[in-house]
């Protein structure tokens, strides 16, 4: 946590980190817009497509601008810290195109990216379609692949960015997510056979972004 007066400093900058979102300002802005969809008759589906786009760019521009924090700050990503999905089976594997998705795969050796770019580059930007499977998730109604394979997450990250290949990812379809895993914000419940079990809300960014995702695509009603 930091201290209050670094976070005094940080949301008084002239472009306060996204990391510092606020689930409940967000769920009233959203609130806020179903009322005056509900008034004005429009499609509040704008409301939502707007916060989906802006959480998702926030996410991914975070994931590859971690290489720039302090060494003693950045180490390996592990997805359930992100959204706890590993306990729940994927739908399937699927290749996803890297030109047609968001991606958060972040990054923190130095060396391994400096190597990655070198390699793209000596490959004369060459488009590389990889074909072992990397560890993480493909959310198939965002459009949002996450890397967190620790060795590997440079080259998919570097690609993206010239928009060259594609990776397989286990892939997740909010549909089937929405019957085991919600969220409030604070914490993410779990439901499988044996019950229901809480960890807590890590990254309120993805909490909310899987919420909106929910109502977007699954037709809920909750923010």
């Amino acid at each position: 946590m930091l201290p209050n007066t670094r976070l005094k400093n940080l949301y008084g900058g002239p472009l306060p980190p996204m990391a510092l979102t606020d689930y409940e300002a967000m769920s009233k802005f959203l609130n806020q817009g179903a009322q005056r969809c509900r008034v004005s008759g429009r499609n509040f589906d704008l409301f939502l497509d707007w916060v989906i786009h802006s959480l998702t760019a926030s996410l991914t521009a975070d994931s590859a601008s971690r290489i720039f924090l302090p060494k003693t700050k950045t180490g390996p990503f592990a997805l359930d810290d992100l959204i706890p999905v590993s306990a729940f089976s994927p739908a399937k594997k699927k290749r996803v195109r890297l030109n047609e998705c968001s991606l958060i795969a972040p990054v923190w050796n130095n060396g391994s990216l400096e190597a990655a770019l070198e390699s793209l580059y000596d490959s004369n930007f060459t488009s590389l379609d990889v074909n072992e499977p990397f560890g993480g998730a493909y959310f198939q109604e965002l459009r949002l692949a996450v890397i967190d394979s620790p060795a590997d997450v440079d080259v998919p990250n570097v690609l993206r960015v010239w928009s060259r290949g594609s990776v397989i990812l286990p892939a997740y379809s909010l549909a089937d997510l929405e019957n085991v895993l919600s969220t409030d914000g604070e914490k993410w419940y779990l439901r499988d056979k044996e019950g229901e079990r809480e960890e807590p809300v890590l990254e309120p960014r993805m909490a909310a972004l899987y919420n909106c995702g929910l109502r977007r695509y699954c037709g809920r009603n909750s923010v």
